[in-house]
């Protein structure tokens, strides 16, 4: 996924770092969406600077950087630790500052030292940027038309596709239940300008979703289960791998 998606943790991905952060969250009224959303923010600030700090000769598209901020950055494994960590970092600090409880300082204190951490190693391992950045897509519009389908419900999820090839983040799962002597029938929404066509991924459980067309279909058109039903097709990925990376070194703001 890029970074311009959405956040790249949610609420049950920071369990895995603190199992306690609902309660805490829930005792100390922290609104936790909107502390991983101000965790991304400045996540995104601190690599906007890196990015501009850079040479022309290390980020390929330097002349364009303050348009387009960091609309092409990748979220890598790091940055998503990265941005979990600093998302627990300031829910700590927030919740010792509600009432100065001590009982919070040490776990604000370690998230903030863990994610300084993860900065760190998210930029040793390399900022990564895509050539051609393909948003997230939206959950698509579906139906169904008369065929002589067996019917059933049916969970799908589509990506956006560009010129060259390159497939966006995939939408949330969305599910229509079809009629017998039906066929559902799915449209992408909304667009991107970047976009020349979309992927669709259908299964019988929002986990399963698998390819169902060979080609992409154009934007604006849409796709037709056969009455033949679901193909075993690749399951869904999770958007764009970097072309680029920008790595640690002496350009490198230090914070």
């Amino acid at each position: 996924m890029l970074l311009t998606d959405g956040n790249p943790n949610d609420t049950i991905a920071l369990k895995v770092y603190e199992t306690e952060i609902l309660d805490v969250a829930a005792i100390e009224v922290i609104d936790l969406d909107q502390k991983l959303g101000l965790a991304t923010e400045e996540i995104s600030q601190d690599i906007l600077q890196i990015l501009l700090d850079h040479a022309s000769a290390n980020d390929p598209l330097s002349l364009q950087r303050r348009t387009i901020g960091v609309a092409d950055v990748v979220v890598s494994a790091q940055l998503k630790r990265w941005q979990a960590l600093h998302t627990l970092a300031i829910v700590y600090r927030d919740a010792f500052n509600n009432q100065l409880n001590d009982r919070y300082l040490p776990k604000w204190q370690e998230y903030q030292a863990l994610a300084k951490d993860g900065r760190a190693k998210t930029l040793g391992y390399g900022i990564g940027l895509v050539s051609n950045p393909i948003p997230e897509a939206q959950m698509p519009a579906l139906g169904a038309v008369n065929g002589a389908g067996q019917g059933g419900t049916f969970y799908v999820q589509v990506t956006w596709v560009g010129s060259n090839g390159a497939e966006g983040a995939p939408s949330d799962a969305t599910a229509l239940t079809v009629p017998v002597d039906n066929d559902l029938v799915v449209q992408a929404v909304n667009p991107p300008a970047a976009a020349t066509g979309f992927n669709v991924y259908i299964g019988t459980t929002a986990n399963t979703t698998t390819l169902q067309n060979s080609s992409p279909v154009p934007v604006g058109g849409t796709f037709t289960m056969p009455d033949s039903g679901l193909i075993v097709g690749v399951p869904v990925g999770t958007g764009q791998a970097a072309d680029t990376y920008i790595t640690g070194g002496p350009m490198l703001r230090r914070g």
